[in-house]
């Protein structure tokens, strides 16, 4: 039964808001997709091969309910849910987070056993994968769990040592026409995570995939009149009162540190009418920008040897019409 049918059939029941508990009805189909699932995400080096079956169900919780000190115990990553008015977490031997969407959507899966033991315990492993060999084996994974890499993701990331000890990360992220999208934002950067351990197989996935591609990558705009352009709206960001709210005055715009042109999703933070500050849903549109990145020093009087860590500035123009589509500060 493909992904998205099973989790349609799985969460009907909670609710559109998810408000309450998922239903004991719907776990005979969680318990079925799950057995589909499990002994392919296994590798027979795993350490608790007796603990996965069949499926117990510890716990299930809202996202508003889930408590930091939940999410550590669970050995859990907090993901970004401000697109989601809801996200269902069930926790068993595997922890499924589903975003609230039509049809709902699997954004995190974790083999939460495994995770806990590799966090927990020093382990010494030399991989014995090539990177051809890795990259393939996190794509079976993302097939085996019914969500497959999207065409347009290219491979970004491959190496060892991640957050669990001794664990292939493999990690995807869209282009297009070679234009890779913005990550500025990690909360919302845009990719397909897999985490996986040579010996015990499967540990983790996360996905982020909802940014509409740009309808142009036509590019009118000069990187120097993008940089000109910038450097005058680039004083205006601290004049916003997110900047206010998030930083000391007292900065000073040092110079440009790069200039490069991303994907990216307009915020307009220079326009206090149109400012987008926290994202509560995907967004309605992306556009091709030049992004210009300034340094910064501080000029302001603070306690010896206690200098403020200097932001960085980011201004985004539109690369086809010059129009200034948002702003940014580390």
């Amino acid at each position: 039964m493909k992904m998205k049918m099973v989790l349609a059939g799985l969460f009907m029941s909670a609710g559109t808001a998810f408000a309450a508990p998922i239903q004991e009805a719907t776990f005979p189909e969680i318990s079925r997709y799950y057995d589909g699932i499990v002994d392919a995400l296994l590798s027979p080096g795993n350490p608790f091969p007796g603990s996965y079956k069949p499926l117990a169900f510890d716990i299930c919780w809202s996202q508003r309910a889930l408590s930091q000190q939940q999410i550590q115990e669970r050995g859990l990553r907090k993901l970004p849910f401000h697109y989601y008015q809801s996200v269902t977490f069930v926790c068993a031997q595997f922890d499924f987070q589903v975003a609230d969407t039509d049809p709902p959507k699997l954004i995190q899966l974790s083999n939460c056993l495994l995770s806990r033991y590799l966090r927990t315990n020093s382990i010494s492993y030399t991989p014995v994968l090539s990177t051809n060999q890795v990259v393939a084996q996190a794509e079976k994974y993302c097939d085996v769990i019914g969500c497959p890499v999207p065409p347009a993701m290219s491979v970004r990331e491959v190496s060892f040592q991640g957050e669990e000890r001794n664990c292939w990360v493999v990690r995807w992220a869209p282009s297009v026409n070679g234009f890779a999208f913005d990550e500025f934002s990690q909360s919302y950067a845009q990719h397909v995570t897999v985490h996986f351990h040579e010996r015990y197989g499967f540990v983790w996935y996360s996905s982020l995939s909802d940014w509409p591609p740009p309808k142009s990558t036509e590019v009118r705009i000069t990187k120097e009149d993008a940089i000109t352009k910038a450097s005058k709206a680039v004083l205006l960001i601290q004049r916003t009162p997110y900047y206010r709210q998030c930083r000391l005055p007292g900065f000073v715009v040092s110079g440009v540190q790069s200039a490069e042109l991303l994907v990216a999703a307009p915020n307009w933070l220079l326009d206090p009418k149109r400012a987008i500050w926290l994202r509560d849903k995907p967004p309605d549109e992306t556009r091709l920008c030049w992004v210009i990145t300034f340094t910064s020093v501080y000029t302001g009087k603070t306690e010896p040897n206690a200098i403020p860590l200097a932001p960085a500035f980011l201004v985004y123009i539109d690369a086809a019409t010059g129009e200034i589509v948002g702003a940014n500060f580390t």
